[in-house]
């Protein structure tokens, strides 16, 4: 039994594994007429290309579902767009799950030990991503290979990663904050702004600048107009009571979260070359992209478990190690189970009833609340708590 697990603590094993359930998610979806969100891509990266603008409410009733991402993205999709039909779909999904498993392979420091059991905890979420053929997993591998990244010296890459995420969804953007945790801050503001103007002229590709203009104005447009529809989503914004002052006002909610946060971290800046505080920062802007986002679902939640998971195991002990990393919080177990239950087991269909997912997460909203306790448990173990010793 023992060597049978011993199988599971090998990544080239958990590589294979999550393969498979790639490919087998891949060939259901496109072989029974799922992968909606595929074709929504494929379809606007196609028609930007052709001049056609995909930010209008012809395009949404025709897709029945909002193309939000930015004209950036529909040129960097292209590659997928243009191969065959099925083919193109394959490839997205395979791309996404082979980029963020390497991310995960690849991490530095005490987590290069960890690696298996955070790769374990977030398969059946990043199974969920692939289902559906998301953009979200892609985003959470950026966030994860931009850490990777720094503390690997290679600020630049990082940094163009991070601007990727942040010109095409936006997320990414808040992990800006920790080019202050690393050497040469001038340097990497300097490469911020020159990924920031390469990857903003890309559209000009395709009509120039007054066509490039026209076409990020109709993304505005409609980023507008998503707001004004949004339906319930899994967020600090629509829990019961908190929604009738939280949804009109999301926009300075999420500002002043962020500007708090931003406080926090400058009062910490002594610490800010300390790898516990670096983790605990990552992990909490990660889980606030997601818990103060307005259109969270729980496919999105693969970007905050994936911080979380790092943070949770970054603060295990080390066995056969003489030199662990010192702990600075003391995760719970139980909260850590009650996350894999609500956002890993049960959205799954064959592994939980829908209607008792929905009661659970709609009625009672108990995966909120949760992952809400264990984010603030980030941010006061990693940010707040060394204020006060």
């Amino acid at each position: 039994m023992k060597r049978f697990l011993a199988i599971f603590t090998d990544m080239r094993v958990l590589f294979c594994l999550g393969a498979v359930l790639t490919l087998v998610i891949s060939a259901l979806e496109l072989f029974r007429g799922g992968a909606e969100n595929y074709w929504v891509f494929r379809d606007a990266c196609l028609d930007f290309w052709q001049d056609i603008n995909v930010y209008t409410v012809e395009f949404v009733h025709a897709h029945d579902r909002y193309f939000i991402y930015s004209p950036i993205f529909c040129v960097l999709f292209t590659p997928f767009a243009l191969l065959p039909y099925y083919l193109g779909g394959f490839a997205w999904n395979l791309f996404g799950y082979v980029v963020f498993y390497f991310a995960v392979r690849n991490l530095p420091g005490k987590l290069a030990d960890k690696t298996a059991p955070i790769f374990l905890f977030l398969l059946l979420s990043v199974a969920q991503s692939l289902f559906c053929f998301q953009f979200n997993l892609l985003v959470a591998a950026i966030f994860l290979w931009a850490y990777i990244l720094f503390e690997k010296d290679r600020a630049f890459w990082a940094i163009l990663l991070i601007m990727v995420s942040a010109t095409t969804k936006i997320y990414g953007a808040v992990e800006l904050a920790l080019l202050f945790c690393y050497p040469r801050f001038w340097r990497n503001m300097g490469y911020t702004l020159l990924a920031a103007l390469m990857l903003i002229l890309l559209p000009a590709l395709n009509g120039g600048f007054e066509g490039a203009v026209r076409v990020y104005n109709n993304w505005l447009w409609m980023l507008s107009i998503h707001q004004m529809n949004a339906p319930v989503y899994y967020s600090i914004i629509y829990l019961p009571v908190i929604r009738l002052f939280a949804i009109p006002y999301s926009r300075l909610l999420q500002a002043v979260v962020l500007l708090v946060l931003g406080v926090l971290f400058v009062l910490n800046y002594r610490r800010w070359q300390t790898d516990d505080f670096r983790i605990g920062v990552l992990a909490g802007l990660m889980g606030y992209i997601v818990l103060f986002s307005d259109a969270a679902e729980y496919t999105t939640y693969t970007i905050a478990l994936s911080g979380y998971a790092l943070w949770y195991f970054y603060n295990q002990p080390i066995t056969n190690n003489n030199n662990p990393s010192p702990i600075t919080s003391n995760p719970s177990p139980i909260i850590f189970w009650l996350i894999f239950i609500f956002f890993c087991v049960m959205p799954i269909d064959i592994f939980c009833p829908s209607f008792i997912c929905q009661f659970v997460h709609t009625h009672l909203w108990l995966g909120v609340i949760t992952f809400t306790i264990a984010w603030c448990t980030i941010i006061y173990t990693s940010i707040i708590k060394p204020l006060k010793q």
